[in-house]
């Protein structure tokens, strides 16, 4: 049996991505204004936890549904698919097999539909 992701690189697929990700985003002049006046810890936690089970983990993410978490911003597939590239620009940073962030990145991509509201 394969193992999972979750299994393969641990802490450095979910806190770690968290961490390299909102670092990267709170920096981007497009993305930045999304998380002005949001409490960036309590969301790199939830990114993780939401990490854990995308990647194979148990399922400990308590946040709310994606899309009821998103549905207020007016999220283009513009904004969306330049958060792709933060995240898999950090999971290169993390030196994530490419193979693997390609999965991972296609996991998200489909979850476009719940996270893209404009």
């Amino acid at each position: 049996m394969e193992q999972s992701l979750y299994v393969k690189y641990g802490s450095r697929l979910t806190s770690g991505m968290a961490e390299c990700i909102y670092d990267r985003v709170l920096t981007d002049s497009e993305l930045a204004p999304f998380f002005e006046g949001i409490d960036i810890d309590v969301l790199r936690e939830h990114l993780a936890d939401f990490l854990t089970v995308l990647t194979g983990g148990p399922n400990i993410y308590k946040g709310r549904d994606i899309y009821e978490a998103h549905r207020g911003f007016s999220i283009t597939v513009a904004h969306f698919d330049r958060l792709v590239q933060h995240i898999t620009a950090a999971a290169a940073e993390l030196e994530i097999e490419p193979d693997d962030i390609a999965t991972v990145a296609a996991a998200i991509h489909d979850l476009k539909d719940q996270v893209v509201t404009a």
